[in-house]
């Protein structure tokens, strides 16, 4: 069964509905949603099986997903007010039991999209309690290339490189290496997007050649970047959407 279905993205998630197929053990930068109605079954590192219709994985956490018909999937930001958000809502073990809600506030929709914004309106939380310096941080990677990313930040931010990974660690349970990697994954996905190839792609976003890349994609989400190609029109979206229809918002379908 492949990878088929619908595709949202907004400032700091991105959603999937549709059937899932076999992932590799990865751990991604991003809070993770993952729901199915029927039921989905999660593997942790450990060899732990979590079975039932909605759980939440945080951040850095190793897992794969097994093959669902019709799963829901959505990736957040760690640090953004949604994460905060909805963190307040579920307990603390690494993969606990989703919000009741979850399925009601987003599977009704027939529009992804529109089951993303109402998810936002839900779980968006106040201001998110991170160190502006660390926020600072990430917001400067997105101008960001070089191999060095992490320094480069980290100065920007009035901060030591040591510093900067001790305070992301702790905020936000993630290494800061490990966001550097995330957002030079969306790089190279723009870049593809553009309809660059992969070497091409690697050297958009600061990857060493094509098989750091192909290394690195397949680590933080579980792809290599030839499978996800497969999947359609995967590159063919926009990564950095505006505001649309006050959903901030943009959905695509790919089979």
């Amino acid at each position: 069964m492949p990878w088929r279905g619908e595709i949202a993205f907004a400032d700091e998630a991105l959603a999937f509905r549709g059937e899932s197929a076999e992932n590799r053990f990865h751990a991604h930068a991003a809070v993770q949603c993952v729901y199915a109605k029927t039921g989905v079954r999660i593997r942790d590192a450990g060899g732990r099986v979590f079975e039932g219709p909605g759980w939440l994985i945080r951040s850095g956490v190793a897992h794969s997903l097994d093959p669902s018909p019709k799963l829901t999937l959505i990736l957040i930001e760690p640090q953004s007010r949604l994460a905060m958000g909805l963190l307040r809502q579920v307990d603390a073990p690494p993969i606990t039991v989703l919000p009741e809600e979850f399925g009601v506030l987003v599977d009704p929709f027939p529009s992804l999209a529109d089951g993303l914004a109402a998810f936002k309106q839900h779980y968006a939380g106040a201001q998110p309690a991170v160190d502006r310096r660390v926020l600072a941080a990430l917001e400067h990677l997105g101008a960001v290339t070089a191999r060095d990313a992490a320094a480069v930040a980290a100065a920007h931010a009035g901060l030591s490189t040591s510093r900067l990974r001790a305070l992301c660690t702790h905020q936000l349970g993630v290494p800061f290496a490990k966001l550097v990697l995330w957002r030079k994954v969306r790089r190279a996905c723009a870049s593809m997007n553009a309809g660059h190839g992969l070497a091409q792609a690697a050297a958009d976003a600061g990857f060493a050649d094509q098989a750091h890349l192909t290394r690195t994609m397949s680590e933080v989400i579980g792809l290599t970047p030839g499978v996800a190609a497969r999947v359609g029109d995967f590159f063919k979206t926009d990564l950095h959407p505006k505001q649309e229809d006050g959903a901030g918002s943009k959905r695509r379908r790919f089979r």
